[in-house]
């Protein structure tokens, strides 16, 4: 039981909300150049796609705490919109970004699009009509509806009402033919053009767009004992009925009232917009080829510079511990690990923890090649990672066909842990080799995330991950771990016990230090332990990301605590926590973020860095994120947060700091290695 009063926590949702709002003033960044602030107002549009699917529904729907969540992010997404139309429309248009609108095309676009519907789309749409006296017909989660007002012969009679399904794998955008510029339609403005072709014998009175949102809540009965898969492929079909939760909607008010009635919803469930519906599709244009002067210059990682200069994998990490940081370091030296393993003879087997992968993975594709080659492999493949599901289903099913074993997660707890083992058989014996992360085995991710992983081949590590993949694969009961440790097991005493121990041994000559880098800080249990510690005198620093639960800055409860977040190009990912020990410096990293469901709902790893040189370098990377007066933002006690001011100051950036490091780096690496290796280059100051 809490023994901290409850305003000393912020609420979790509201914090969440901030954190999108952050995201957002990104986005509208004059600094930042065009298509960089529109990836980011689509980020924040698939983050609140999230939200309310995943979280909202969580909440009372009479309660205080949603009224209070539901006006912030109507406030949120209003704001986002308003941006958007308001100067990002604008700003496109003067870039000689222009969208055509039904009824402006000249003839050359006019005949470009009646062949584009002719061919392209009127096959595989379908009209439904939203009659009286039939059920509405089951609404796809985040589907981009045209919603059509009919009216029969002459005008007469009531008006009817009809859908029509934009199929998602449809582009939103169609280039049209111009002499200067990009000229380009929106799918539904084609539907608007050619809506009469769809419904032959009535008159279009008028047309709208709908997308509704459905909770995410999966129906499962982990106790049930039978085929896994077979339950997460029907829970997924279940999810499809989920009600809907919010109705996005740009049409006109009767239509709208209309389709509120048919759907059963209250108006705070409905979202009225002007124009411009699903911000999150429409911002897949920054994505596109093209208009390299309103982008942000792309970076390209650069080789982890230890695999870079060997030969060999496995001679490597028997001489020392590596360490490599994402997406400064490319992943590709996790997916080389992978690929040495699976054409090596001397591999005997590959275990390997998958939670998200990337659609096209060279993670899976060696994890196949090394089954197809006869060594024993073991994969547990999450089936509960959310939103991944149908995606991991299907690379639990290749992964089979290649002869491998896979295991799907473990009941009652998603396995969240990042971890690789690879055992090979030596001229002195057995010895295996081991990769441990923050992040996901995903290569697309690992290009946009910032996330850490250490690669070994340490006894104790290497045995305390063989014991761990006997525990989630098997029967075995947790093991007393000689360096990782493990949730829900242990990790949280752990962690109590360490914030405990730099309380305990804080005094004022020497007080103690807490430095940890995160997503989000939720566990209360945790927060009163940092909070305690506090009050001792220790020096808390906490590089929180997104959601934060923590009173920062109060007398005489946390006023030794600073909070910060960065937002910038790449999505801060890496757990890293680092114990001052009376100068004897500790130093994890984590899969786990200090969040009950983390700690103790989830299988997460949480393992020490023991190479003097890297410990270092994470202390001091630790700091960086504190020095930062350009991303960076410092939560204050009232739970609002504000820009760290770089006024007057040297300016500094972190991720542009760590860009430029590490094409130094790898310049400094080309100039003694083969002319085919070339430099990269940090992306400008936006």
């Amino acid at each position: 039981m809490s023994q901290v009063p409850a305003e000393t926590f912020f609420d979790r949702e509201l914090s969440l909300l901030e954190f999108q709002a952050r995201v957002l003033a990104e986005g509208m960044e004059p600094a930042n150049p065009l298509l960089e602030r529109l990836k980011f107002v689509g980020i924040v549009s698939s983050n609140m796609d999230e939200f309310f699917m995943n979280r909202f529904p969580r909440l009372e729907p009479e309660s205080a705490a949603a009224g209070a969540v539901g006006r912030k992010a109507r406030e949120l997404m209003t704001a986002q919109w308003r941006y958007f139309s308001a100067t990002l429309a604008p700003e496109l248009e003067a870039a000689d970004i222009r969208r055509v609108l039904p009824g402006t095309q000249d003839a050359r676009q006019a005949a470009h699009l009646e062949g584009y519907f002719q061919r392209e789309l009127l096959p595989i749409l379908t009209p439904i009509a939203l009659a009286p006296e039939r059920e509405v017909p089951a609404l796809t989660n985040l589907g981009l509806y045209l919603v059509a007002a009919l009216a029969g012969s002459g005008g007469k009679g009531a008006l009817k009402y009809a859908l029509v399904e934009i199929p998602a794998s449809l582009p939103r955008f169609t280039a049209l033919p111009a002499d200067t510029g990009y000229r380009y339609m929106l799918v539904e403005d084609v539907l608007r053009l050619h809506a009469g072709a769809l419904f032959q014998g009535y008159t279009v009175a008028a047309t709208g767009l709908m997308r509704p949102t459905r909770a995410a809540v999966l129906p499962l009965d982990e106790e049930r004992d039978e085929d896994f898969m077979k339950m997460m492929s029907e829970a997924l079909k279940a999810r499809r009925s989920n009600p809907v939760v919010r109705l996005e909607a740009a049409a006109p008010a009767a239509m709208t009232a209309f389709l509120r009635e048919r759907l059963d919803l209250a108006s705070a469930e409905v979202y009225q917009w002007d124009d411009w519906i699903d911000l999150k599709g429409v911002s897949q244009f920054a994505l596109q080829a093209g208009f390299p002067a309103l982008k942000r210059p792309a970076w390209e990682p650069c080789p982890a510079p230890d695999f870079e200069k060997a030969d060999d994998v496995f001679k490597l990490l028997r001489e020392k511990d590596v360490l490599v940081h994402h997406p400064y370091e490319s992943f590709d030296c996790v997916a080389r690990f992978l690929r040495e393993a699976a054409a090596d003879p001397d591999v005997l087997a590959v275990k390997q923890t998958l939670y998200r992968a990337g659609r096209r993975s060279a993670i899976i594709n060696a994890l196949e090649a090394a089954a197809e080659a006869g060594k024993r492999v073991t994969v547990l493949v999450e089936l509960k990672a959310r939103f991944d599901e149908e995606n991991n289903i299907e690379w639990a099913k290749r992964l089979e066909a290649a002869g491998a074993s896979v295991i799907y997660g473990v009941a009652g707890l998603k396995t969240h842990a990042k971890a690789c083992l690879v055992v090979r058989r030596e001229p002195d014996g057995i010895r295996r080799y081991v990769h441990l992360g923050t992040g996901n085995y995903n290569e697309r991710t690992a290009r946009l995330y910032s996330d850490l992983g250490l690669f070994t081949s340490r006894e104790e590590f290497a045995a305390d991950i063989s014991a761990f993949f006997n525990m989630i694969t098997g029967y075995s009961q947790p093991a007393d771990w000689a360096r990782i440790e493990v949730a829900p097991y242990g990790l949280r005493r752990r962690l109590l016990r360490l914030i405990a121990r730099e309380a305990m041994t804080s005094t004022k000559s020497r007080p103690g230090v807490i430095t940890a880098k995160m997503n989000s800080l939720v566990d209360p249990e945790l927060i009163e332990a940092l909070y305690a510690a506090s009050k001792a005198g220790v020096q808390v620093r906490l590089n929180v990301r997104g959601i934060c639960r923590l009173r920062p800055g109060v007398k005489d409860l946390s006023e030794n605590i600073e909070v910060v977040s960065v937002v910038d190009m790449f999505l801060e990912h890496a757990r890293v926590f680092h114990f001052g020990n009376r100068g004897e410096d500790e130093v994890y990293l984590s899969s786990a973020d200090w969040m009950p469901r983390n700690l103790d709902r989830r299988v997460e790893l949480m393992f020490p860095v023991e190479d003097k040189e890297h410990k270092k370098e994470l202390v001091e990377l630790l700091k960086l994120y504190f020095r930062d007066n350009e991303k960076a933002w410092r939560l204050d006690p009232d739970g609002s947060y504000e820009k760290v001011p770089g006024e007057g100051k040297k300016r500094f950036r972190v991720q542009e700091h760590l860009c430029a490091k590490a094409a130094e780096r790898d310049r400094l690496l080309s100039k003694s290695a083969p002319a085919q290796l070339k430099p990269r280059t940090a992306p400008k100051t936006a």
